[in-house]
């Protein structure tokens, strides 16, 4: 019933709980927004590094099985992955030159008959051109040191500029004198320094010079001209050139070689 007037209010049973409150809204979250494209990313990040990694491993597998076929048939066959090149990379017709910088008939190649070789064939994108080490240390044993420079200018980026200045007689490649062509060509010298001084270039020049010898080569310099599988960089040697021949020599196993795949 109600109260009487004047009456204190009887006391109601309640169950002890404050009546809940009602809660403010909450913002709406767009953290997801920049979670979901970050993950995505990281995701094809990661696929793609994985890719790239199955196919350099594929490629160096199909190398090995070129390789072991090739020596099972009896097939020299070159691998210049990494070595420095001239001409167009779709150029499969490739001449590989072993070289001495102290050579003098080395020299006389690189003087007389390659500017040929560059202006007909290797600058118009017929045949790709490869350079790799052989020097002769029972002939010219400071040879290698100019080898050494050509590799350290390649670590700066200027392989061809400092080769094109390393061909001279025995005797010409002292430090000091190597170091003198290395500010002619713009190297850091710092760095071209203590490239030399680490020797760390000389096992891929002894590489090279082993890679030589198993193909035949008994003098410098040596060529061996073949058709070069790009997905391998292997070349599949054709033809041996032996000592500093003139150019119609090369002209002539060009158009033999050519004349097969036409």
């Amino acid at each position: 019933m109600d109260p009487q007037p004047g009456s204190s209010p009887t006391p109601t049973h309640t169950s002890g709980r404050a009546a809940p409150q009602p809660q403010a809204p909450r913002p709406p979250s767009y953290l997801w927004v920049y979670v979901v494209p970050l993950f995505c990313l990281v995701a094809t990040l990661g696929f793609w590094l994985q890719t790239r990694n199955e196919i350099a491993a594929l490629h160096d597998g199909q190398r090995q099985v070129i390789q072991a076929l090739d020596a099972a048939r009896g097939v020299p066959t070159i691998d210049v992955s990494g070595a420095p090149a001239l001409g167009s990379e779709d150029a499969l017709l490739t001449l590989v030159e072993f070289s001495d910088y102290e050579c003098p008939y080395c020299i006389r190649h690189f003087t007389q008959t390659m500017p040929e070789l560059e202006a007909k064939y290797i600058n118009t994108g017929k045949v790709r051109y490869v350079f790799r080490d052989l020097p002769i240390d029972q002939l010219h044993p400071a040879a290698i040191r100019a080898h050494e420079a050509g590799r350290c200018a390649a670590e700066q980026g200027k392989f061809w500029e400092m080769h094109t200045k390393l061909f001279s007689p025995a005797g010409t490649h002292t430090d000091a004198a190597l170091e003198r062509l290395a500010t002619q060509v713009g190297l850091s010298i710092p760095a071209f320094k203590e490239c030399l001084e680490s020797g760390r270039t000389i096992p891929a020049i002894r590489e090279a010079t082993q890679v030589a010898a198993q193909l035949g080569a008994n003098g410098t310099p040596s060529f061996f001209v073949g058709m070069r599988d790009p997905a391998t960089n292997q070349v599949r040697v054709v033809q041996a050139i032996t000592g500093a021949q003139p150019f119609s020599e090369f002209e002539k196993v060009f158009a033999a070689i050519q004349a097969t795949i036409d």
